[in-house]
């Protein structure tokens, strides 16, 4: 079934004044003083050609457009009354009607002051009955005449002078069909104006006017243009736009033109002072579209500078549309045109963009944005670096950065998880420093500089060291636990450097008493150094006993001998049965290493602390000088004792201590 809508009607005449007749809706006490006044007679006396005046405007602080027919009304008694018939349409009903010179008729003149009846019922109209195409003008002088000064003197009110309003019904009516919803909603026009009409407070578009009230416009201060219809029109050839306009409006052609304005007119700032851009656009790229897209976007940019305006214009024209060399072309335009500026605020998808151009023209991509890069940074370049960065993979960072090595820092910036991945800390060094330099902008979360430092722990890059883990504070051994995980931690001890920046922040873990995997205990031992490590282990925690079970199995290889000697120490430290587990667990592996000579300098101080003195002739016997002090911890303990000590097999223990077991005759051999 058609769309039907409903048009209110309201009837002005006179009783006592000019005031509202009779309405089929309630209107408001200022819509109705609003529509008495500018529904009364705009001039004192009738004109021949001038006696019905159709009117419409926008009721102010109101969804109502108001259009009227005037007539006068002279079986009043009193002179220079009139009738207005008023229809009250919706704006959004006035957007559905193809065809606004259908509208008139419905106008009524009533036939006396008692027969209006009819005025207290809405019209209740199919919008199909609109549909049908304008019928073609004819009058081309007058056609041409209104265009014109209507649309290229956007900001002023034009009165055109003519000796009958008539000629004019047609045309105005047509021209009003032709604009756009958001233009012919606040189009405020009049076919018969005896009188400046906008003296009411409407600022009137339009005014036809008698040609002998010419003197009344010309001392009116309000910026009018005012125009004799009998003025020729110019011998000229047709702007572009204009020529557009009236084809539309004299031939029988299709609605293209009328689709692309109601399209792309419902987000201009100024609806008149854009018709002409409007027009101009379609011919660009509708009726005669430029072979060179940039060209298109760069025309569009100048006839709708302004960013916040004509988006949906812009975004139809910009975007794409899976053609790869447009979407290069679009990428490069935004970067390097002034024009680009026009299109700021357009809700570009420079994500679905990226994709496209990082999987196809890789190569071109890394070099507009190393050519770019040196630019201020428009919000278009770094909404496309952003997501290009969020593509880049950190193995693709060495490719890149031989190129353009400023831009590796610029897609760290954009994306940070970049710089959680260890192939962004094999960069050059100088590199490194630029990256160190754009995290120190963007990171503030301690947790996230230790996903930083495990990378660059892993790398074993000696960029930033200390910066980056003074950065992580707290955290930073928990990212440096990562190391644990790869590859290298079977091959190689950290360097010096990171031992060195990780001492601390060690120390600090272990003395938290927080309980630690065996790996992860073993690496915080080996960065505390020294007897430090003394202050915060013993025998007697429980992660230290589990170490020493599993340290073979689950300690990296390179870790193996430090935490070795280290759990050594803390058994003959403590001389108890905690003492007693970490020496069964350990004694072999101590003893082998030192009787090859296979340990580092700060793993042997470790241990002579706990060693006896075995006296100048024999105090280079190290591996003695380990089996007495074991020996001495273990003579302790009786055959009852040494069952009970729990974590600890009864055969082994016996076997160690017949290993170590010192003669009274071997004790006077070192004696000196």
């Amino acid at each position: 079934m058609p769309e039907k809508i409903k048009i209110a009607q309201a009837l002005f005449g006179y009783r006592d004044g000019h005031h509202l007749v009779a309405a089929s809706v309630t209107l408001e006490p200022r819509i109705r003083q609003f529509l008495a006044t500018v529904t009364d007679g705009s001039g004192p006396e009738e004109r021949d050609g001038f006696k019905e005046a159709l009117t419409g405007l926008p009721v102010p602080d109101s969804n109502y457009y108001a259009l009227f027919c005037t007539w006068p009304a002279p079986e009043m008694a009193r002179p220079g009354c009139v009738w207005s018939h008023v229809l009250l349409l919706d704006i959004a009903d006035l957007a559905q009607i193809s065809d606004l010179n259908k509208l008139r008729s419905y106008f009524k003149r009533p036939d006396s002051i008692s027969k209006f009846e009819n005025i207290k019922l809405p019209l209740d109209v199919s919008v199909s009955s609109f549909d049908s195409r304008l019928s073609p003008l004819h009058d081309l002088r007058r056609l041409e005449l209104l265009l014109r000064n209507l649309y290229e003197e956007p900001d002023q009110g034009i009165v055109i002078l003519d000796e009958n309003s008539k000629p004019w019904l047609d045309i105005v009516f047509n021209v009003w069909s032709q604009q756009w919803p958001k233009l012919r909603r606040t189009f405020a026009f009049s076919t018969a104006s005896l009188a400046d009409r906008r003296l009411s407070g409407v600022k009137f578009d339009l005014q036809i006017a008698p040609l002998a009230s010419a003197r009344l416009w010309r001392r009116n201060e309000t910026p009018t243009l005012v125009v004799a219809a009998s003025i020729p029109n110019s011998d000229s050839p047709r702007p572009i736009w204009l020529e557009i306009a009236v084809n539309d409006l004299t031939a029988a052609m299709g609605e293209s033109v009328r689709n692309f304005l109601f399209l792309y007119g419902s987000d201009v700032e100024k609806p008149r002072r854009a018709f002409s851009s409007l027009c101009l656009a379609y011919d660009q790229l509708e009726q005669h579209p430029n072979p060179d897209f940039v060209e298109s976007l760069k025309l569009v940019g100048r006839l709708f500078p302004n960013k916040a305006e004509a988006l949906r214009l812009k975004e139809s024209v910009i975007i794409p549309k899976g053609n790869l060399e447009h979407a290069a072309a679009a990428a490069t335009f935004l970067f390097e045109n002034i024009e680009a500026q026009a299109y700021s605020e357009v809700p570009f998808d420079h994500a679905g963009l990226a994709s496209t151009l990082w999987e196809k023209k890789r190569e071109w991509v890394v070099w507009l944005l190393g050519h770019m890069v040196q630019q201020d940074g428009s919000p278009a370049i770094r909404s496309f670096a952003a997501s290009i960065a969020k593509l880049v993979k950190a193995s693709d960072l060495r490719e890149i950065s031989d190129r353009h090595p400023q831009l590796a820092p610029l897609l760290v910036k954009f994306n940070p998880l970049l710089a959680f991945e260890v192939d962004t800390w094999h960069l050059p060094s100088r590199v490194q420093s630029e990256i160190i330099e754009v995290l120190k902008e963007t990171i503030q979360n301690p947790e996230d500089w230790a996903k930083v430092v495990g990378a660059m722990f892993i790398s074993a890059t000696y960029v930033s060291i200390h910066t980056s883990v003074e950065k992580a504070g707290d955290a930073v051994m928990w990212g440096a636990f990562r190391w644990l995980k790869e590859e290298i931690s079977s091959q190689s001890l950290p360097s010096q450097p990171w031992r060195e920046a990780l001492s601390k922040p060690a120390f600090r873990l272990l003395a938290s008493e927080t309980s630690l995997p065996p790996d992860s205990l073993a690496l915080c031992a080996w960065c505390v150094q020294s007897d430090a490590v003394f202050e915060v282990l013993s025998a007697s925690r429980p992660d230290i006993k589990a170490l020493a079970e599993q340290v073979s199995g689950v300690v990296p290889v390179p870790l193996r001998m430090s935490t070795s000697f280290l759990l050594m120490a803390l058994g003959l430290r403590s001389a108890n049965e905690d003492g007693v587990r970490l020496i069964v667990h350990t004694y072999y592996s101590v003893n082998d290493s030192l009787a090859s000579r296979n340990y580092s300098s700060d793993s042997w101080a470790l241990l002579t602390s706990e060693l006896p003195n075995l006296g100048w002739r024999w105090d280079w016997d190290r591996c003695e000088k380990l089996r007495r002090a074991v020996h001495q911890v273990l003579s302790q303990y009786s055959t009852e004792q040494k069952a009970s000590i729990k974590g600890v097999d009864k055969h082994v223990f016996n076997e160690l201590s017949s290993l170590v077991r010192v003669e009274k005759n071997d004790s006077n051999d070192f004696s000196d």
